[in-house]
């Protein structure tokens, strides 16, 4: 922008010029004006299009608004279609002949919605991170809903497509240079269409490809677990998939616009202990939709007998993944045998379950103690 341009706009529009300079272009700027999100310029023919909203001009520049106590409806209706949204607040109160001070305070992408209103609780709302090396597909995915944390290496990239299938992640993480060349014709064949097929209807989100380095990843992943080493978690510093896992990190931190706060622990994902179902037998076999693209009439519906959002999240991870050790299958059989045996005990846990549901839905203010009377209050 030249310095006579500058000298033109307004301090407000100077602000929003600064702002909207640090995102990308697939990003749509929502600017907090008093009791509105006000969207400009660009944003505003893109979003007013989107949305089915008013496409007003004022001084040839376009512009549109959405009230802000109604925003998380436009929000959740952007986010359907796959739209990236940066949300402008205010972060002062307002003073006469003042320019407020505004902050970009959140970037919420498909990937990375937290609000209740924006997910479904029963069900698991994945990042995904891609990387390709020399001998193998490197893969981080992350739940930031729930602090699940997974990474995986694979040589047979086929193996891991499969997985992510039944995973069904909502962004995908990719590197911008890399990605452009596999979907270029000397790409192995196989990983060309793997790549297009699990992006296919799904947003892709390239960032820059020192974001996937393997030292800065594992340093990141550290840092976001609050921890000296990965040995715990039984992952080496070394592993190759830690530059996508970092690359995981660096996005959720850019779009919280803070650190992730509830991750714990990283797992390691292994397609040699779970059965592979690639998307064709999941189509056939009704896993997760039944031939009426429905979740009614899946094995999933006609299964799932749970009573709580982390149960339903649980028994879909199971279905996702097929557990091949035989001990941990019979650990499962003896489980059900139990509750089999005693079913009161199930409901007892179902119950029990449901309740401690509700307390964290609703949590209770903690009861006062009762006061002392005054002449107690006065001897101490």
């Amino acid at each position: 922008m030249s310095s006579e341009k500058s000298k033109k706009l307004t301090p407000m529009m100077q602000q929003w010029h600064e702002i909207r300079a640090k995102l990308a272009d697939d990003t749509l700027l929502m600017f907090r004006l008093g009791d509105f999100y006000e969207i400009f310029k660009q944003d505003a023919e893109w979003g007013a299009k989107l949305l089915g909203i008013t496409l007003t001009h004022r001084h040839g520049m376009p512009m549109a608004g959405i009230p802000f106590h109604a925003a998380d409806g436009y929000i959740q209706k952007l986010l359907d279609q796959g739209i990236k949204i940066a949300i402008c607040d205010q972060v002062e109160t307002p003073q006469p002949g003042k320019l407020v001070k505004r902050a970009l305070t959140r970037i919420i992408t498909p990937g990375t919605r937290l609000a209740d209103t924006q997910i479904d609780a029963q069900r698991n709302h994945f990042l995904l991170s891609l990387s390709l090396g020399k001998k193998a597909l490197n893969a981080a995915w992350l739940d930031l809903t729930t602090g699940e944390f997974f990474l995986a290496s694979e040589v047979k990239p086929e193996n891991l497509f499969a997985a992510f299938e039944s995973l069904d992640p909502r962004e995908i993480i990719v590197p911008e240079n890399a990605a452009e060349q596999w979907s270029l014709p000397h790409t192995d064949q196989r990983f060309r269409e793997l790549y297009t097929h699990i992006g296919d209807g799904r947003t892709i989100s390239p960032i820059p490809d020192y974001h996937f380095d393997e030292a800065g990843g594992a340093q990141s992943v550290m840092e976001a677990l609050g921890v000296m080493n990965l040995e715990g978690f039984g992952i080496d510093l070394n592993h190759p998939a830690l530059g996508a896992a970092g690359a995981l990190i660096h996005y959720a931190t850019e779009t919280l616009c803070a650190k992730p706060e509830n991750l714990r622990k990283i797992k390691e994902y292994s397609s040699e202990r779970t059965l592979l179902l690639d998307p064709a037998t999941l189509r056939n076999l009704e896993i997760f939709k039944s031939a009426a693209n429905t979740r009614q009439g899946s094995l999933l519906a006609a299964m799932d007998g749970t009573v709580t959002a982390p149960g339903a999240r649980l028994i879909e991870r199971w279905l996702c993944a097929p557990e091949l050790d035989l001990d941990e299958i019979k650990r499962r059989q003896n489980c059900v045998g139990e509750f089999v045996t005693a079913p009161g005990l199930a409901t007892e846990l179902q119950n029990l379950a449901q309740r401690r549901a509700r307390h964290r839905a609703h949590p209770q203010p903690p009861t006062k103690p009762d006061a002392q009377p005054p002449r107690a209050r006065r001897r101490a």
